[in-house]
């Protein structure tokens, strides 16, 4: 049984809890957004306490992606600043781990995952992305499929896995005038497409996401139309397959302001009957 279906979920309503000390990260704040129960794949937010750290060189005995959402990450002499990212592959070394200050930080980690502090294992450096800091990209990519509707789209590509074709990216999208803009088409993708959403808001209908929501679409899944009446930052992967984009001929409506009417799994089901509007970022 691979993830299920989960669209879409404020992560502001999950409760966090500290992980123990026999975990990778002994002691920092963790909340789960969704896990694979075959292969302990999991996506989560994880909440580092000021002063954090692992003080011996070690590395972890998987692949690490993340992304830091707020404060400072460290790792050897690398600083992970607020809208960093990286994807360090399983035995990728590390001198030291600290959070001096704290830090949010949205990650991935591709199975069960441990750190192993004797002798060094290498690393499939094909893999590695050390470090991209999107603050310091002036300008982004603007190759976004010409049928995605929303003004002054920008992308900025963080990994792309030349044997797999998954992908990471950060997509920007400008405010949309509903008045120009009333329809869009239906896309489908056979792959796998996971978004945490940085900022602004989205309109699709299942609801409206705004900042921390959280989703895990599986393939072959029909959704749209969307659109952004307040512009968007986005934080996407594709798993699980290279990304390709099948389009319907026919436009549907967007409805901007739809009630909140979210896929969950079991899990989550307490969570459908209220959508959050409080002010937590995440």
């Amino acid at each position: 049984m691979a993830r299920a279906h989960l669209e879409f979920i404020q992560s502001q309503v999950l409760a966090w809890f500290t992980l123990p000390d026999t975990a990778a990260r002994p002691g920092v704040a963790c909340k789960v957004l969704s896990k694979d129960p075959e292969s302990g794949a999991v996506s989560v937010v994880l909440k580092y306490p000021a002063g954090f750290e692992i003080a011996r060189p070690h590395y972890l005995d998987n692949d690490e992606e993340f992304f830091v959402l707020d404060g400072e990450l460290r790792i050897g002499e690398t600083a992970y600043g607020a809208h960093s990212y990286a994807y360090l592959p399983d035995g990728y070394p590390r001198a030291n781990m600290t959070a001096p200050n704290g830090a949010t930080v949205l990650t991935f980690f591709e199975g069960p995952h441990k750190n192993v502090f004797e002798g060094a294992k290498g690393c499939d450096r094909a893999k590695l992305v050390e470090r991209i800091a999107a603050a310091d990209r002036k300008t982004w990519g603007d190759s976004v499929d010409p049928k995605v509707v929303g003004a002054g789209l920008q992308k900025l590509m963080l990994r792309l896995d030349e044997k797999t074709g998954e992908r990471t990216w950060l997509l920007n999208m400008g405010p949309t005038d509903r008045a120009v803009v009333t329809a869009a088409p239906l896309e489908t993708h056979p792959h796998v497409e996971e978004l945490f959403l940085l900022g602004g808001e989205i309109s699709m209908p299942q609801g409206v996401l705004r900042r921390g929501a959280y989703f895990w679409r599986p393939g072959g899944i029909q959704h749209g139309p969307i659109g952004s009446l307040a512009g968007c930052t986005c934080f996407f992967r594709c798993k699980e397959g290279p990304f390709s984009t099948d389009w319907t001929d026919r436009a549907e409506t967007i409805v901007w302001d739809a009630p909140y009417r979210p896929t969950l799994p079991s899990t989550l089901a307490s969570h459908a009957a209220t959508e959050y509007r409080g002010t937590d970022p995440y």
